[in-house]
């Protein structure tokens, strides 16, 4: 099966889980409640997989990170159908530990496909790229914040010297960014405007700063 269909079939998948388990929710049990929210869970984990996949690219592989989410939907969609006439706690509680099994697998590739743009982001503008891409799929996660605080004072990327006299205003427009109440929406656009300024990739290593990040 082509790589293109695999997404378009998850996407049909999902939605009739997310179906199922809106229907099923009226049966009431606290323990079938909880395996419902368990698999929202992974709807959303397989969710934010295909955005991360979307948006990053995948060194996994294309292939493997779709086939990864289609089986996954597929086999609790399965189990679920079968099921949903006769849904009680007791079946729902042998059921967990493959949810959670799943929800592991799932999560490890997104974290994978994130950690390998991370390292790869060594200079100013991939890692604003970089910067551009957490913000659109993460919003306002301080640790996002977090990242770029730590990118700056533990590995800074070099500038070409005669644009090292800029360092200080980029890292100031981008500190100012996060002092506003939307910061998630106004990051990229931001960062876009330092893209356009024409940084260049080579250079002189540039002197470490020390960051303080803000309440």
């Amino acid at each position: 099966m082509k790589t293109s269909k695999l997404a378009d079939k998850y996407i049909a998948k999902r939605n009739k889980l997310r179906n199922q388990c809106t229907l099923l929710r009226s049966q009431g049990e606290e323990g079938v409640l909880l395996y419902l929210d368990k698999v929202e869970e992974i709807i959303g984990a397989c969710d934010k997989l295909l955005l991360t996949w979307k948006t990053h690219g995948s060194p996994l592989g294309d292939r493997k990170v779709k086939e990864t989410m289609y089986r996954t939907i597929s086999k609790t969609a399965d189990e679920l159908e079968q099921r949903r006439d006769n849904l009680s706690t007791d079946d729902t509680l042998t059921s967990l530990p493959l949810i959670e099994t799943s929800l592991e697998e799932i999560r490890a590739m997104d974290s994978a496909i994130l950690a390998e743009e991370e390292e790869a982001a060594t200079e100013f503008p991939s890692i604003l790229k970089l910067l551009i891409k957490k913000t659109i799929i993460f919003g306002s996660n301080p640790q996002i914040r977090q990242w770029w605080y730590e990118v700056m004072s533990t590995r800074p990327p070099p500038l070409p010297i005669n644009k090292e006299k800029y360092r200080e205003e980029i890292l100031d427009r981008i500190e100012e960014g996060w002092q506003g109440e939307e910061w998630a929406i106004n990051m990229p656009q931001i960062s876009n405007k330092i893209l356009h300024q024409n940084l260049l990739t080579t250079g002189t290593p540039p002197a470490t700063r020390t960051f303080h990040e803000t309440d």
